[in-house]
């Protein structure tokens, strides 16, 4: 049996947007690692470059996120909820390009949590263990539901 964990039943996106390929178990109550495992099918894939643009790091790492505030809610019995990358502060893309047959490890660290906000220390790494993303984000989950009528206010 693998040592994985079920993507939608931890972050609050829906396929197609679940842009990450798998997950470890919870191993630390603070962290989440996960993959990327680019192909033609990967969301944002570019036929053109011969895979993912370097900006979807971004959002890679923002799901790494959710995943760890997907495994301290469900610790307390929660669902996933929605929340709202806020920021980043060095952020780093040394890559233009997430290349087509590659895996990419994504890693994000809670350094500070409170009931609405987060910081997370987050990290992209090659297949030869290089560095090829950072960033610490900063996240905002509010009170209450985010029903259809909020989310078209926020847009």
């Amino acid at each position: 049996m693998k040592n994985e964990e079920r993507l939608e039943e931890l972050l609050p996106q829906a396929a197609p947007m679940i842009l990450l390929t798998g997950c470890e178990k919870e191993s630390v109550e603070t962290e989440a690692n996960a993959w990327v495992d680019v192909s033609p099918s990967s969301p944002f894939f570019d036929a053109s470059i011969g895979g993912v643009p370097g900006c979807v790091a971004l959002e890679y790492m923002a799901q790494a996120m959710a995943l760890v505030v997907g495994f301290m809610r469900r610790r307390r019995g929660a669902p996933p909820k929605v929340g709202f990358v806020l920021g980043s502060r060095r952020m780093s893309v040394k890559t233009p390009t997430f290349r087509d047959g590659e895996r990419y490890k994504v890693k994000a660290v809670c350094i500070y949590q409170d009931e609405s906000f987060g910081s997370f220390d987050c990290s992209i790494d090659d297949a030869r263990g290089e560095t090829v993303a950072s960033a610490k984000m900063t996240a905002f989950q509010p009170d209450g539901e985010i029903t259809e009528d909020v989310m078209e206010k926020i847009q």
